[in-house]
Formats: C-alpha cells, sequence, structure tokens
C-alpha cells in the first residue's frame, strides 16, 4: 500500500533532468581505497576533496556540504549530459559483488540534491550515472552497474548555486551481497526505433499511425517474471505522444499496450546477470530486454487498457476477451491526427514519445513510480500517408512525459500526489502574464499509475476575481476501448462571486466507462483571472470509489488568483481592526486614508463600510 503523500517540486531547468545507465569499466589504480562491506553508516561529512574523499559503506552514511565550495561540471560528453553540481562533497565505494547498486539520499530534508558515481574524481575520465530527482521530489536516486573489487568516486551536492546541507546517502547492492532488497525494477532503458504505418480517414479527419520500440531495463535487484499469455505474469507496454505547443503540453496520441512474451538478456543497463539462454520467462538483474517498433506495433500482440490495474500492475492472462478485432491499418497503434502533426500548423511546437512498463511484480516491490520514459520527436515531411518521425537526443529515464514540460519551460513546477493504496497522479502548473491586466493559468494533470482515477479537478477563486477563457484538453481512446470520449464540463463563479472553476466528469456509480482521468494519459486545464497568483489548494476527486473511510480526493499544491485588497484594511495588515479605525479617524474629514468609498472625503459612510468589513 502506498502512503497518502504530497510533496510539492519548485520549476526546474531543462537540465534538470539527468538520468542514465552504463556499465562501469574495470582499471585504474588511483581509485583503490576502502569500503564495501556492511558497516556502521561510513565516514560523516564526506569530503570537499576528492583526493580525500572516505569511503562509504553499506546502508546509511552521513554527510554534509559544509565545508564544500567548488562546483563539479559534468561534461556534456557523460551519459548524462552537461550539469553542474554545486558545492560538490566526495566519497569512494569499492564494489564487493558484480551487479547494480543504488546510491540515494530520498530521506534528505528541504534542499535539493544530484548525485553522480563516476570511474574517478575527473569526469572526463567517465560517469556512470546521474540524477536529481529520481527519488521523485527534490532528491536523487541513482543505479550503477558495479564490477567486484573495483573503487569508484560518488559526488554529491546541490541543484542550485546557494542550496546545500546535511542528509543521508544510503547505499544498496544485488541481493546475495549482503546488500539489496532481493526485489525486480523495470524502467524504460531506451525508445530505440520508429514504425510508420500510413493514416486512414475518419470522421473527416485524417488519423495517422505509428509505433515505437521499448527496450526494459531491469535496474533491481531481483529477476522480474516475463512469462507470455495466458499467463499473467509479465510486462504491459502502452505508449503515448504529447505536443508542446504556447506552453501547453497536451498528450495528442495513445496506443494500445504491447504484452510482453519472454525477455532477452541484453547489457543496455549495465552488467547483466541472465536469466538463462535465449529468450526466457525472466529478466535477469542487470538485464535489459528490446521490443523493436515493429514488435509493438504487431496489432495481434496489443492489448486493451480496459483490463489493466495499473496500481497492482494485474490484468487477465487472456487479455482482449470480447473487444473488436483490430481495425486495418490503424487499429490499436499509436493514433494521432494529422493536423496535431502538421509542421505549418504548429509551427515552433515540440513533440515526444513516452513508454511505460506495468507490471505486478514491479507493483508488489514498490518499484512502480519510475517506469515510464520520454524521448523527444522530430516532425518530418508526408510521405505515404504520415508524416516522418526522427528522434531527437537521448531517452530520459524514469520520467514520465509531464516531466518534460518542466524540462521546456523551467516556470512549470509539479506536485506529486499518492493516493493511500492506490497509485501516483502528478500535476504541473504554470502561470504567466498575458500582458493586459490578466494572468493565463495553466495546469496539467497526468495519471502515472492510479487505478482509481480521476473524475473532477477545482481551483478555488477568491470574491472579487473574474474567470475567463477557460479550457479543457483530453485524449480519446480508440479501437474498441469503451471510455466515454465526453469533454468534462467547466463550472465557472458566476460574474466576481468567487468559489471555485470545476472541471466535472461523470460518476462510476453512473457509468463505469465514463470519462474518467485513467493510468498513462494526461488532461488539461486553464483559465485567465484579472489576479495575480497566491499559494492554493487544488482538488482532484477521485473516480473509483476506495475501501471504506478512504479519501474521495487529493488536495494539492498550487498557485490560484490571489484575492482583491480589501479597502477597508488600512494599514495593509490583512486584517479590520481598531488599528484601521485610528488611521480612518486620524484622518477623518481629510481626503486619502479612510477614504473607503472614494468620494473625497473621510465621512460617515466610510466608517459604516469599515465597521461592515470587520474580521
Amino acid at each position: 500500500m502506498k502512503p497518502l503523500h504530497v510533496a510539492c517540486c519548485i520549476a526546474l531547468s531543462a537540465s534538470a533532468v539527468l538520468l542514465g545507465q552504463l556499465s562501469a569499466r574495470a582499471g585504474g589504480d588511483s581509485r583503490r581505497g576502502g569500503g564495501g562491506g556492511e558497516g556502521d553508516g561510513g565516514v560523516a561529512g564526506g569530503s570537499a576533496d576528492c583526493a580525500t574523499a572516505p569511503s562509504l559503506l553499506l546502508g546509511p552514511n552521513a554527510f554534509s556540504t559544509a565545508d564544500a565550495t567548488a562546483d563539479l561540471l559534468i561534461p556534456g560528453a557523460s551519459i548524462c549530459g552537461e550539469h553542474t553540481i554545486h558545492k560538490a562533497t566526495f566519497f569512494r565505494y569499492t564494489a564487493a559483488v558484480n551487479g547494480p547498486h543504488t546510491f540515494e539520499t530520498c530521506g534528505v530534508d528541504g534542499w535539493d540534491t544530484r548525485l553522480a558515481v563516476m570511474e574517478d574524481c575527473d569526469p572526463a575520465l567517465g560517469v556512470l550515472n546521474c540524477d536529481d530527482d529520481g527519488c521523485g521530489d527534490l532528491r536523487s536516486r541513482v543505479g550503477a552497474s558495479l564490477v567486484a573489487g573495483e573503487t569508484y568516486v560518488v559526488a554529491i551536492g546541490a541543484y542550485w548555486p546557494n542550496d546545500g546541507g546535511a542528509g543521508v546517502l544510503t547505499v544498496t547492492e544485488p541481493s546475495g551481497g549482503g546488500g539489496g532488497d532481493g526485489l525486480p525494477d523495470v524502467i524504460v532503458g531506451s525508445l530505440p526505433d520508429i514504425a510508420k504505418y500510413g493514416s486512414i480517414v475518419s470522421g473527416g479527419e485524417t488519423i495517422m499511425a505509428y509505433a515505437f520500440g521499448t527496450t526494459s531495463c531491469n535496474i533491481g535487484t531481483g529477476q522480474l517474471s516475463w512469462y507470455a499469455s495466458p499467463d499473467n505474469r509479465h510486462p504491459f507496454i502502452p505508449t503515448n505522444m504529447y505536443r508542446f505547443k504556447s506552453g501547453r503540453l497536451e498528450q495528442i496520441g495513445m496506443a494500445w499496450g504491447k504484452h510482453g512474451f519472454c525477455a532477452l538478456q541484453g547489457g543496455l543497463c549495465g552488467t547483466c546477470i541472465p536469466a538463462g539462454g535465449g529468450c526466457p520467462p525472466l529478466l535477469g538483474i542487470g538485464c535489459s530486454d528490446p521490443y523493436s517498433a515493429g514488435l509493438n506495433g504487431d496489432q495481434g500482440g496489443l492489448g486493451t487498457r480496459r483490463d489493466v490495474n495499473a496500481s497492482t500492475g494485474g490484468f487477465p492472462g487472456n487479455y482482449n476477451s470480447g473487444m473488436p478485432s483490430a481495425p486495418a491499418t490503424i487499429g490499436r497503434r499509436l493514433q494521432v491526427r494529422a493536423t496535431d502533426l502538421d509542421p505549418a500548423l504548429n509551427a515552433d511546437a515540440k513533440y515526444l514519445v513516452e513508454g511505460q512498463y506495468i507490471h505486478p511484480e514491479d507493483a508488489a516491490a514498490g518499484k512502480d513510480d519510475n517506469n515510464a520514459s520520454w524521448r523527444q520527436l522530430i516532425i518530418g515531411a508526408l510521405s505515404a500517408g504520415a508524416y516522418n518521425l526522427t528522434f531527437s537526443g537521448p531517452t530520459v529515464q524514469q520520467q514520465p512525459a509531464i516531466e518534460a514540460w518542466r524540462a521546456f519551460d523551467p516556470t512549470v513546477a509539479l506536485v506529486y500526489s499518492d493516493v493511500a493504496g492506490d497509485g501516483r497522479f502528478i500535476t504541473g502548473y504554470t502561470v504567466k502574464p498575458n500582458g493586459n491586466g490578466t494572468w493565463r493559468y495553466e495546469f496539467a494533470v497526468q495519471n502515472l499509475n492510479s487505478d482509481r482515477s480521476g473524475r473532477s479537478f477545482s481551483v478555488p477563486v477568491p470574491a472579487g476575481v473574474t474567470i475567463t477563457n477557460a479550457g479543457f484538453k483530453d485524449i480519446n481512446y480508440h479501437s474498441g476501448d469503451p471510455f466515454d470520449p465526453t469533454d468534462w464540463t467547466v463550472s465557472v463563479p458566476s460574474g466576481s462571486a468567487g468559489g471555485a472553476i470545476a472541471w466535472t466528469g461523470g460518476t462510476y456509480s453512473v457509468n463505469p466507462n465514463g470519462n474518467a482521468l485513467r493510468f498513462a494519459t494526461l488532461y488539461n486545464f486553464w483559465f485567465d483571472a484579472d489576479r495575480p497568483p497566491a499559494a492554493a489548494q487544488a482538488t482532484l476527486g477521485l473516480f473509483k470509489p476506495g475501501a471504506a473511510g478512504a479519501a474521495d480526493s487529493v488536495a494539492i499544491a498550487v498557485q490560484a488568483p490571489s484575492a482583491p485588497a480589501n479597502p477597508a484594511d488600512l494599514n495593509g495588515d490583512g486584517v479590520v481592526n481598531a488599528a484601521d479605525i485610528a488611521v480612518l479617524l486620524g484622518n477623518w474629514g481629510g481626503a486619502g486614508a479612510g477614504d473607503i468609498d472614494g468620494d473625497g472625503a473621510v465621512s460617515a459612510p466610510d466608517l459604516a463600510a469599515l465597521l461592515s468589513a470587520w474580521s
């Protein structure tokens, strides 16, 4: 069961998305040192000088950046791309066993960490992996496949130049070596290739079809089942397409999910400990399994999203029961409208594809919040009925698509919300002035893996605020998935009466297949207001009922329109009280302070207005 938890993340720049996976290299006597083995927490603090870095031990290790002043520049040629670890503090770690190790600062409070695992003090000599927000908030979790007997450098520091502090760096190793939890952890290691299938015209619209390859990585410390149907111990692999345009990230395409059937034992993620030869029904520790775009576009192997519980990772072994046959050309594949891709209609737009792995064993292990990754796309020329697509840049591992919004627009803030006993929603928002005395409020909510799903979204609006230009965007299912495409209705407070602007879909009790914000989808909400932003709480209503006593909504810390100033609060302290009467009486008969009704004189009507607004 997942505890109810909401963590608000400050907006980060594009360089904050820093994840990768690479095999360690052996060699280098300058890296020799202590470490490995179970211990009492290691040497507290770390060292600002890499040459004198103390050794990490398995388990928790106290550290502090208090003595660090220098920054560590990770070069652009590294697996992570160019970025800076501010106030870098160093440790050394000697691996006692081969295989994937994890370094994490998930318990650190109050500041934004970065981590890197390197071959040596000089990052130009090799960076195995690095991370910014791998814990799902501002803290870091990085995995690296290490070689027994070799010593590595671990650098920890801050994302922001003036940030830093103390914390605990925890080290785990593969099971059987005195550490690790022995559990699998599947991620999308790569989105390697694209298949294009042409288009059809339906309802006067041209719909294009694509498929994208996905390579899984088991970065955990236990093997992961990969049995073919009718056994349901295998992954379900949905893919989605998104467009960033005019400041908004929208989902514009989705596919049914590929059902896994066996796993090759590749080395994309580092040192692979194979689960067997050929294509066995298990994915080994540290191993990768490639599913090509052609394989993921095979209509017979694609399953409906209808039967998937993304929270538990469960689905029937015999999938697609009662579903229609796949329509020719576009059926079950990733479908997107031609108008959403047409370069002439989408100047300056950016595109990306997202892949996700849903697996019952991964969910049971509590490792299912890092299962989505994305990669940017370039739209090319129209040929053979569909636009050519190519990739731009590497796969951004362990980051769902909404993280790309923050990468493209550093003003975006993200809030992670975990529903008890269910799954995770991620809310993104940004507020920008329109230049005419109003502000545009943009929200997007992505359901990563919640089965209860979302049915409403509301933002508080104080009295005296005028709302205009409210809008909504969802994504339609296809190929026989039975979900209602009816848009959510929006209700806006009348005039400037205040209350909340709310978008609402159907109810589960009336229609279990109603339009809900289900797993692996993203919905958009927006409006203009004539007040600047202030801290507030939005509310996401849940679609499916939970257990007895379970909450039916989630509170989300966002920014919403601020309340207009109270003209009776003469001293601006936020309350109307005796201090304001003193100001008014002190200027009785005059103009200015205390002239609440604006008639040019402080008089009895102003006193009456003040008393009626008494706090």
